[in-house]
């Protein structure tokens, strides 16, 4: 992974593709991490008192959070408000079977469980989660999600085709959106689409003509260059 760089001069093809906003890079650290995270702002604010504080659970939902950094806002959490989210996360073993039930979503317990466990699930051990703009990344990530008119989103899935003509699979199911299809699934397979869910649209209000959209770090670099040689849509 490249270090101490800002990401929005590496990715400039996929912060042209936002209209609102720019892409959310999301960072899942362990506690060594952490620990050098730690020391390097320790040094760097010798003159301050106090000690740098180990973070907290947050009180918004991860789908919140990634909203609130799209608009220039930095987190550093130990956990988020979504019990669905702390499912995906890998935070709980307590699946939201009884919630899709309690939701009116699916017709029956049966069908609420299968939905439940068929969430994919972060397998990924860590302490914290960074969620912050892209450009005031430094070129570490997990994961780069961005919220896009359908025609943008259309362009990512053609660079990913770029190189070696490769199909984009939708693996979605209108549930655990943010967190699951644009997090989990984009570590997972390198892209995860999505065409959002309930909750994410509820709570985090992004536009209805938005789609979600998440890159592993290492499909970012390989879709930013496919974008770079692709003709324009209408050309």
């Amino acid at each position: 992974m490249q270090k101490e760089q800002n990401s929005h001069s590496v990715y400039p093809e996929l912060s042209r593709l936002m209209e609102t906003g720019e892409p959310v890079c999301v960072t899942f650290k362990t506690g060594h991490e952490i620990e050098k995270d730690v020391e390097e702002k320790a040094k760097e604010k010798a003159a301050d008192s106090g000690n740098e504080k180990l973070p907290g659970k947050s009180g918004f939902l991860f789908c919140e959070l990634v909203q609130k950094a799209r608009m220039g806002k930095v987190f550093r959490v130990s956990g988020q408000s979504c019990s669905p989210g702390d499912y995906v996360l890998g935070l709980s073993e307590e699946t939201p079977a009884a919630y899709y039930l309690n939701s009116g979503r699916y017709r029956d317990s049966q069908a609420a469980e299968k939905a439940a466990l068929s969430l994919p699930r972060l397998e990924k051990r860590f302490c914290s989660i960074n969620v912050e703009p892209l450009s005031l990344n430094k070129g570490d990530f997990d994961v780069l999600i961005l919220f896009l008119e359908p025609e943008k989103a259309m362009r990512i899935v053609q660079a990913n085709a770029y190189s070696e003509g490769k199909r984009a699979l939708l693996d979605t199911m209108g549930a655990a959106s943010i967190c699951g299809d644009c997090t989990v699934l984009a570590l997972r397979q390198g892209i995860g689409l999505s065409f959002g869910c309930k909750g994410s649209r509820k709570h985090s209000a992004y536009e209805d003509f938005e789609v979600p959209l998440g890159l592993s770090f290492e499909k970012a670099a390989e879709i930013e260059e496919g974008l770079s040689k692709l003709p324009k849509t209408r050309e």
